[in-house]
């Protein structure tokens, strides 16, 4: 089983167990098939934010090999010929879309999409990222934003152009695109945007009434965490499966009949919720066309909401 130091290598396309996968410690860019860490900054926009431009050949680019050469975000788009930042659509990602083997693994299933990924972390409140009450395909319970009054998690920020978003409309399966306005979201530098969009899905895994966070994500909440590979346990042991965990989880990657059947037995734990700050979006808008503010002089509510990576 896959718990604590889940390997940088491995996605939850090769074991559930990963899911949602290790996460950076840093802001980053995911480009060219390899990770360059951004050098966060209170008080900073983010086109200002430098960027440790990575020559490594490893996936982890200058998390494992630090580079000299640093540039800003603005500079490394303009001098890679890629969008500018106004031109790109905020868009949260909260799941295994910050596993940078995930990362990976995606942009090999079409290589003729732009694997440019620009991703900083932030915090949310009143929101948790939570089990979902369904499979993925390979396995995995995936990860849902929930409403849970008073929680504080981490969450990403990712920018993606228009042929990014398009393509992912067509593969993010029964999730749909919302949008928050709260201002309840503020990136690590601390800036905040007029709105950001997310796909949404509002089934909860509820087992006994009681929703479950995930080990791997940071946040306060009053909801218990627990690692993939103890919710698969669990779902093992209340499905009486007839075998060892190793035959589990091999039923759930490859055999499809046992595959459907479990997703079917999966819906007595669903718990279908709205979340009364995501709201359905009347025109998708790209950066250039919001309000965004970034102050060198944090507020205590901001503060606040960067305090889970202190």
């Amino acid at each position: 089983m896959y718990k604590e130091n889940k390997p940088v290598d491995v996605s939850p396309y090769d074991h559930p167990d990963i899911y949602p996968g290790p996460r950076p410690d840093s802001s980053f860019i995911y480009f060219e098939g390899k990770a360059h860490r951004i050098i966060e900054q209170k008080g900073v926009s983010l086109e200002d934010l430098k960027v440790e431009y990575s020559d490594a050949d490893s996936l982890q680019g200058s998390f494992k090999e630090p580079s000299d050469y640093i540039l800003s975000i603005g500079d490394f788009l303009h001098e890679n010929e890629l969008l500018p930042l106004e031109e790109r659509v905020p868009l949260i990602a909260y799941g295994s879309n910050i596993c940078l083997a995930q990362l990976r693994y995606k942009f090999n299933l079409n290589k003729n999409l732009n694997d440019f990924v620009l991703c900083v972390r932030g915090s949310m409140l009143d929101s948790d990222i939570v089990y979902g009450s369904f499979l993925a395909p390979y396995g995995s319970l995936p990860a849902i934003v929930a409403p849970v009054k008073g929680a504080m998690t981490e969450i990403w920020l990712t920018f993606v152009d228009p042929e990014q978003l398009e393509h992912m409309n067509r593969t993010e399966g029964g999730y749909v695109l919302r949008e928050h306005a709260g201002q309840k979201f503020v990136t690590m530098n601390g800036e905040r945007f007029e709105s950001v969009y997310a796909y949404y899905y509002p089934h909860a895994l509820s087992i006994n009434q009681e929703w479950f966070r995930f080990m791997d994500i940071k946040g306060e909440s009053c909801l218990s965490a627990v690692w993939q590979a103890e919710i698969l346990n669990r779902m093992k042991d209340l499905y009486k499966f007839q075998g060892t965990r190793e035959e589990f989880i091999h039923h759930l990657r490859w055999n499809i009949p046992f595959y459907k059947e479990f997703q079917q037995w999966l819906k007595q734990f669903d718990a279908e919720f709205d979340h009364p700050d995501w709201t359905e979006p009347k025109v998708i808008r790209k950066v250039g066309e919001m309000k965004r503010s970034v102050s060198k002089h944090l507020d205590p509510e901001i503060e606040k909401l960067l305090s889970i990576y202190l």
